[in-house]
């Protein structure tokens, strides 16, 4: 597979939203006697069986989430040249985990991530927003990480409007890096009656939308204006019901929210959106709310719900040779700091 560093502007086709857990990292916690920082992982046909401290049941993890190999010669048959990699949102540290554990295990999934070579976005543990800011300027500024991600529903505080997170925004707008705001398998939305299975589907798209217009209600990009939000799922349903946002900011309960521009949807073109809208009507509608340089190609892999085919998907969305050659690979190469592209 590829893998990229600094050195010129040449954009090259990045896939901004793939997932991982390593191989490498399983192996060493089923190793361990005890597993590490409480989690444990046994190879089971079809994968691995992975828990982790409070987790309900175990998890099974899927040969392509493992496999980097795999991944990269997907990403080589795609035309991919480069992949910003994020750990499987289910593999973060838990509300059980006693703050140093969780701290710990943050780091070895940092670790395991980078050393595969792509460009990594941290998690950090969120048992202190002091702390967990301390560990982003670490990750990035140290040992080379590319920006942070983190759940739309995040153990350890209320919400990502929670003032415990504001040293952590505020270290991320300083750093000037990307947030991935991604939702868990099981966010709130799942408590909706019979949604099961609809969970992956819709679910999550619901729990995106909320948990990124409560962010903006609550005046974070206010305070925060370097902030660098890049919202996966092509944003869920907030660009394309944000007028509704802004007729409840208008006319009922949201009015309580106190934000400094006219209306919330201002707020929209600060944001970065991913493609996993799957499909070109759908990154069209974005370029044009938001403009091209704020939409960035993803496919969500591995998932099967993810896009197998993004380059083509953008391609087909017809946007001009400037604005597909942005979505394709200059918006992340920028705003991920991706500049040389090895093969």
């Amino acid at each position: 597979m590829t893998t990229s560093t600094p050195a010129t502007d040449d954009p090259a086709i990045v896939d901004a939203h793939v997932h991982a857990l390593p191989k490498a990292l399983l192996e060493a916690v089923a190793a361990a006697p005890d597993g590490i920082d409480g989690v444990s992982a046994t190879p089971v046909d079809g994968g691995w069986q992975v828990t982790l401290p409070g987790a309900p049941a175990p998890k099974l993890v899927r040969p392509l989430m493992v496999d980097a190999a795999k991944r990269g010669a997907w990403a080589d048959d795609q035309g991919i040249a480069a992949q910003v990699v994020s750990p499987w949102l289910d593999a973060q540290p838990t509300a059980a985990m006693p703050p140093a554990q969780a701290r710990d295990w943050a780091q070895r999934l940092n670790a395991a991530l980078a050393e595969e070579g792509s460009p990594v976005l941290a998690t950090v543990a969120l048992n202190s927003g002091d702390r967990a800011a301390k560990d982003v300027e670490q990750a990035v500024t140290a040992e080379g990480l590319h920006g942070l991600v983190l759940s739309t529903n995040p153990t350890g505080v209320s919400d990502l409007a929670d003032p415990a997170l504001e040293p952590l925004w505020e270290t991320a707008a300083g750093l000037r890096i990307p947030v991935m705001l991604h939702p868990p398998t099981d966010g709130p939305a799942r408590a909706l009656p019979d949604s099961g299975a609809f969970g992956n589907t819709y679910c999550r798209l619901v729990d995106s939308t909320f948990a990124v217009a409560k962010l903006l209600l609550t005046g974070v990009l206010d305070r925060f204006p370097g902030l660098q939000l890049l919202v996966v799922h092509g944003g869920g349903f907030l660009p394309y019901q944000s007028m509704r946002l802004d007729g409840g900011h208008r006319a009922d309960g949201l009015a309580q929210f106190g934000i400094q521009r006219e209306k919330p949807s201002d707020y929209l073109a600060d944001l970065y959106f991913d493609t996993v809208a799957m499909s070109a009507a759908a990154i069209r509608f974005l370029v044009d709310s938001v403009g091209a340089n704020h939409v960035l190609l993803g496919s969500d892999y591995p998932f099967p719900l993810g896009d197998r085919m993004p380059v083509a998907t953008v391609r087909s969305a017809h946007l001009g040779d400037d604005d597909t050659a942005a979505v394709l690979g200059g918006n992340a190469s920028r705003i991920f700091g991706i500049r040389r592209v090895h093969v």
